[in-house]
């Protein structure tokens, strides 16, 4: 079985040289590495040329965000997909050797979502999984999940050739899965493949990015969930969005965008998107956790973040 990573950057040169570095560490020789760059001006293309000239890479003249992924899956022909950030690579030199066991002996697994570690924030693992698991005696068709970190999952190519692509940035690998499960794939997780992520902040908006993660959540709950969930979810989530905007930094321009665009949203996804998915196929997709629950984590996790931060200032 062939392993295609799929490696989308922009402006981060030295974050994506440590990646390929990380990768080429893996044992696994069935394998090969594209990276689609979404028009860096750092230096990133000369790099390339000078060092790696073995990967494939090709260089965008704009930036198509995430959605750049989908040329790289596109220019692969591994039987497994990579899903991975710039900076960000497997622990293990032997996680694609597990990788690949995995999926031999258990074929009834097609999405395997990896755990994720913070390299930055003294090692720890970012515990987006919303249940306790027993990390010491794990399934052999790991746990099930209905999402995964972006910083590391394989996906068997069946899934892909079925359900297509990713959408654009903010929430693309839920709604990804969530296709996924809803066409009959079975989505796990494996918390001893490891995945190092060292978080790069460059080139980041953290307005604009609050505009487009806020923007595509409300999209994904109109274009999935029930009218009265629907419902439901959004007065959640919109609040919820509106009030980190203020301890985000969001700008106020952006702050009012987003507000305006989170409700536009609704309109275009009932008129062109939308796909109800019947009740009892609501747990599938939300493992029966509710959205408060998953904003108290993520909530948790980033004050967590920020105690430790200032502890250590």
């Amino acid at each position: 079985m062939k392993i295609s990573v799929i490696i989308i950057t922009r402006n981060r040169c030295e974050d994506v040289r440590n990646t390929l570095i990380g990768f080429n560490r893996q044992t696994y020789q069935d394998k090969e590495i594209i990276v689609i760059d979404n028009a860096s001006n750092d230096g990133t293309r000369a790099m390339f040329a000078e060092e790696f000239p073995e990967i494939k890479y090709l260089w965008l003249p704009d930036n198509f965000d995430i959605r750049s992924i989908n040329i790289g899956i596109e220019m692969s022909d591994g039987d497994i997909i990579w899903r991975t950030d710039s900076d960000s690579y497997p622990e293990s030199e032997f996680a694609f050797e597990k990788v690949v066991e995995i999926f031999r002996s258990r074929p009834e697994v097609h999405v395997i979502c990896s755990e994720d570690i913070e390299v930055l924030n003294n090692s720890t693992v970012w515990d987006w999984y919303p249940f306790p698991v027993d990390k010491k005696n794990i399934p052999a068709d790991g746990y099930p999940a209905n999402t995964f970190a972006g910083t590391g999952a394989a996906i068997r190519r069946e899934v892909y050739d079925k359900v297509g692509g990713f959408w654009g940035f903010g929430f693309e690998e839920i709604e990804f899965c969530t296709r996924a499960i809803l066409a009959g794939f079975n989505v796990r997780y494996f918390p001893q493949i490891r995945t190092l992520h060292f978080s790069s902040p460059r080139d980041r908006d953290n307005s604009n990015r609050w505009v487009m993660i806020s923007t595509q959540y409300i999209r994904y709950i109109w274009k999935y969930f029930p009218l009265k969930t629907a419902l439901g979810r959004t007065v959640v989530f919109y609040i919820n969005q509106i009030l980190l905007s203020f301890f985000s930094k969001v700008k106020m321009s952006a702050r009012i965008e987003g507000a305006l665009t989170m409700l536009s949203v609704i309109f275009h996804t009932v008129r062109n998107e939308r796909r109800a998915v019947p009740k009892e196929k609501i747990k599938d997709i939300t493992l029966g956790v509710s959205l408060y629950k998953n904003i108290f984590m993520s909530m948790t996790y980033a004050m967590n973040r920020k105690i430790k931060k200032w502890l250590k200032d």
